[in-house]
C-alpha cells in the first residue's frame, strides 16, 4: 500500500478504512461501550444502573449523565417485574413508541405486541379536549392513559406537563406506575416535574435539571429490558463477592405446621441459588426465634442480613417489637450488614392471589357444617394467653386511643 492511501493522508476518504476492514454493528456497540467505560472505570453506582446510564451516555456522549441520573431505590427491580409480566407502557411521543424495539420488549415478554406500547397525544378527542381548554395535549393523553398507568411503565421524555398531571393522578386519584422513567427535556415546568414525581414515593428513572428528550428515554427502557432479560446472569458478580442471607420472619403459632407456607417459600428461595442461606423465624414463643436464627445465618459468613416481615399489616411488631429486636441482635455482630425489609404489604399481585382463593372456596362447605378441632389439642405455652373477643364499642373507643394492631 502506497502512502496516499494509508489512512488520514490527503485526498484518501476515510471510509475507505472502513471499506477494508468491515466492523459489524454489534462490533461498533461494544467498542463505544469499552470507550465508555475506560473513561468511566469507576462509576459509583450499582452495575446495573450503571447499564442503564451507560447506555445513555452512548446515546449522548453525554458523561454528566452519570452525575444527573437518579434511581429510586427498587427502580429497576420494579421495572424488571413489570417487563416480565408483559405491563403496558405509556409514552408522552409517538417519537419514543417508535423508538422502543418491539424485539426487545418480546425478549423479556412474548405476549407483548405494538399495542401494548401507547401514545394518545395525537387522537382526535384529546386533541379537541386540549384545544377547547387551551392546554396542551400531553395533558389530556396521559389522563386518557388512567389504566395503563396504574402498575404499568410510564415513559417521559418530551412533555413536562403531562409529567405533571401523572403526578397529580398519583396524588389524587392513587395511580400507582410500576416504574416512570422521567425524562422531560426543555426549559418550562421540567424542573419542577422531576422534583415532584421524585417526593411522591413511586418507582422512578430521573434525569435532573433541564436536560432529557427521546433519546434518552427510549436508551433507559433499552437497558431495563436487557436487564429483565438477563436478570440472573447480570447479578453474578454481585452475588459471588458477597454473600447474603434472608430472614422470613412470622408471627407463629402454636398450631403445627402453621408457618408451612413461609417455610415453603423460603425453601424456593434458597432453591434459585442467590443466597447463602434463606431461614425462618417467628415471634411467637415457641420460636425458631430471631437471635438463634441470626447467629446461625452469621455462622455462614454472610456479610448481609435481610429480614422480611411475612406481614401483611404495619403494625405494633413492624413499628416497635422487630426493629428492637434486630438492633439488640445487630450489636453482636458489627462486621454484617443487617437491613431491616419491607413487609408484604399490598400488591397488585396479591388481588389476584385473593381472587384465586374466593375462586377455589366457592365449592366448600357451609361453615355450619364443618366440624371443629377441640381447643386443648394446641397447649397454651407459658405467658401466652388466649384470644380475648373485644366489643365493637370497645375497639372502636381503643381505636380513637391510638391503638394498634397487627393482623
Amino acid at each position: 500500500m502506497t502512502d496516499k492511501k494509508k489512512m488520514g493522508q490527503p485526498g484518501r476518504p476515510f471510509i475507505y478504512s472502513l471499506y477494508e476492514n468491515p466492523v459489524k454493528p454489534e462490533e461498533i456497540e461494544n467498542k463505544s461501550f469499552e470507550a465508555i467505560d475506560a473513561e468511566m472505570p469507576n462509576p459509583g453506582i450499582t452495575r446495573e444502573q450503571w447499564i442503564v446510564v451507560r447506555r445513555m451516555i452512548h446515546a449522548t456522549a453525554c458523561f454528566d449523565l452519570l452525575s444527573l441520573t437518579r434511581f429510586s431505590p427498587d427502580a429497576i427491580t420494579a421495572a424488571g417485574d413489570a417487563l416480565r409480566a408483559g405491563k403496558g407502557i405509556y409514552v408522552d411521543s409517538n417519537m419514543i413508541r417508535s423508538g422502543i424495539s418491539l424485539e426487545r420488549l418480546k425478549r423479556v415478554c412474548r405476549s407483548y405486541t405494538s399495542k401494548d406500547v401507547v401514545c394518545h397525544v395525537a387522537d382526535a378527542g384529546v386533541a379537541d379536549e386540549a384545544k377547547k381548554a387551551g392546554q396542551p395535549r400531553s395533558l389530556y393523553a396521559v389522563r386518557k392513559a388512567k389504566e395503563i398507568l396504574h402498575g404499568g411503565i410510564a415513559v417521559f421524555g418530551n412533555a413536562p406537563v403531562a409529567l405533571l398531571e401523572l403526578n397529580r393522578m398519583i396524588v389524587e386519584e392513587g395511580i400507582r406506575p410500576a416504574l416512570v422513567i422521567a425524562m422531560p427535556v426543555g426549559f418550562v415546568h421540567v424542573v419542577e416535574s422531576k422534583e415532584e414525581l421524585m417526593k411522591l414515593g413511586v418507582q422512578y428513572i430521573s434525569v435532573e435539571g433541564r436536560r432529557g428528550g427521546s433519546t434518552l428515554a427510549v436508551s433507559a427502557m433499552h437497558s431495563l429490558c436487557i436487564l429483565s432479560e438477563n436478570k440472573d446472569t447480570l447479578a453474578q458478580p454481585e452475588r459471588e463477592k458477597e454473600k447474603i442471607a434472608v430472614i422470613l420472619l412470622g408471627h407463629g403459632s402454636r398450631v403445627p405446621d402453621a408457618g408451612r407456607g413461609m417455610e415453603d417459600v423460603a425453601k424456593s428461595l434458597m432453591a434459585e441459588g442467590k443466597y447463602e442461606a434463606v431461614e425462618t423465624c417467628y415471634m411467637s414463643r415457641l420460636g425458631p426465634h430471631l437471635p438463634e436464627t441470626m447467629g446461625e445465618c452469621v455462622k455462614k459468613g454472610v456479610s448481609r442480613i435481610v429480614l422480611i416481615p411475612y406481614f401483611l399489616h404495619s403494625g405494633l411488631h413492624m413499628k416497635l417489637d422487630i426493629p428492637s429486636m434486630m438492633k439488640n441482635e445487630a450489636e453482636k455482630y458489627p462486621g454484617v450488614k443487617i437491613i431491616y425489609g419491607k413487609h408484604l404489604g399490598f400488591d397488585e399481585k396479591m388481588v389476584e392471589i385473593v381472587r384465586m382463593r374466593i375462586n377455589e372456596s366457592l365449592g366448600l362447605a357451609d361453615i355450619r357444617e364443618v366440624e371443629l378441632d377441640r381447643r386443648d389439642k394446641y397447649p397454651l405455652p407459658p405467658g401466652q394467653m388466649e384470644y380475648v373477643p373485644v366489643t365493637p364499642e370497645k375497639a372502636k373507643e381503643m381505636r380513637s386511643h391510638g391503638h394498634d394492631h397487627d393482623h
